[in-house]
């Protein structure tokens, strides 16, 4: 089978799709990969390391037209020489500008939407993505989503039939994010400068405004002011388009405080993460976020939002807290409960590791491989299947 996918940027190959592409190469499959070669966060990972052939296309972030054009052009004279099997586009940006390249000539085009943009905003920023998106979404021979949210509001919308992927998207990497020895621990929050008795709220991802960068950052220092324990560690790092929902002010207090850990992007997230008590992470945007099944898959207990995805993977009093009301002052005490109560941080951490196998990233691959197999031509499936 050879099989051409469609990201955005490489660091969501390094991210998502890598184990996928090193499943399928390894059984024999030709795997190619349309993205920007753009590393925005120092990504480490060539997909040539793992028998992938990268091909370099500029996908824009945003609602540029005159590029989103350009890059469908490139993207459709790739196709014509490569001559796939299959194409299979993720990402809105990279499934929009697939649907402006896709012709009658191509093979069968899957496209996955990681969290359906329309859905999650409101304005004439909504109206538009939802021409966008729905429009996108009619020129595919399939069309996945990764919750019953957008599953629902997808189909209703553009009238295509849409698929929910089964379990919890495209989980994670449990080998990777897997729990540490207490003595490890420690060792880690030792190099974080972390002490005894303190107990550290993690934030992890891109530091946006729309994925609860601001409102965990306000929450956080309005607590901090009663509560000298506490920590805030920061893994990630700005994002050049969107903003990060503070103030100049604000920035400048959270820089200036004490009491936050800055990390940075890191490529070993799994190391910080596994140094913290509790993940935070009130974002009204995502698909299916893998951050907080990461932190799950650690023990660390969760706080999120009651929004699309967030909602589907933190169960709330069983393994964190899933808040309906997401102020400043509703999110800064429930910071201020769970970081009182180290039994209820015990018992949370205790049954989120009692149920990491849900978010295996294997549950995705063999589904992947599914539906690639149904649908590739019947030598290439049967290769690929043997």
């Amino acid at each position: 089978m050879r099989l051409l996918l469609v990201i955005p940027k490489l660091v969501s190959y390094r991210s998502f799709l890598r184990e996928l592409c090193q499943s399928l190469a390894a059984e024999g499959a030709e795997i190619h990969i349309a993205c920007s070669r753009e590393k925005l966060w120092g990504e480490d990972v060539s997909p040539a390391e793992d028998g992938v052939q990268l091909h370099g296309i500029e996908f824009p972030r945003g609602m540029n037209p005159a590029r989103h054009v350009r890059a469908a052009r490139e993207l459709d004279r790739l196709v014509a020489a490569l001559e796939p099997d299959l194409v299979h586009a993720h990402f809105s940006a990279a499934i929009f500008t697939t649907a402006l390249a896709h012709t009658s000539r191509w093979p069968t085009t899957f496209a996955t939407f990681h969290g359906v943009s329309f859905l999650a905003m409101s304005g004439w920023k909504a109206a538009l993505l939802r021409v966008a998106e729905t429009w996108a979404a009619r020129q595919f021979d399939s069309v996945s989503v990764l919750t019953d949210d957008d599953r629902d509001g997808l189909q209703a919308a553009s009238d295509a039939v849409v698929e929910r992927l089964p379990g919890f998207g495209l989980g994670c990497d449990l080998e990777k994010f897997a729990p540490v020895s207490a003595r490890t621990r420690e060792t880690l929050r030792t190099k974080l400068g972390i002490e005894s008795g303190q107990v550290v709220f993690a934030f992890v991802g891109r530091f946006t405004e729309f994925k609860g960068f601001g409102l965990t950052a306000r929450a956080f220092l309005q607590l901090a002011q009663t509560d000298p324990r506490v920590r805030l560690l920061l893994i990630g790092s700005r994002d050049r388009l969107h903003p990060t929902g503070l103030s100049a002010a604000e920035e400048q207090a959270l820089k200036a405080s004490p009491q936050v850990i800055a990390a940075g992007f890191r490529t070993d997230v799994e190391s910080c993460l596994a140094a913290a008590d509790v993940m935070v992470f009130p974002s009204r945007r995502e698909g299916m976020p893998v951050c907080l099944m990461e932190a799950l898959a650690l023990g660390v207990p969760a706080i999120t939002a009651d929004t699309r995805g967030c909602r589907d993977v933190v169960r709330d009093g069983i393994d964190g807290l899933v808040l309906r009301d997401c102020a400043i002052e509703s999110l800064s005490a429930a910071m201020q409960r769970v970081a009182g109560d180290e039994n209820l941080r015990r018992t949370w951490s205790t049954r989120a590791l009692a149920d990491r196998d849900r978010f295996s990233r294997e549950h995705f691959i063999a589904v992947q491989k599914r539906i690639y197999e149904a649908a590739a031509p019947a030598p290439r499936a049967e290769a690929l299947s043997s």
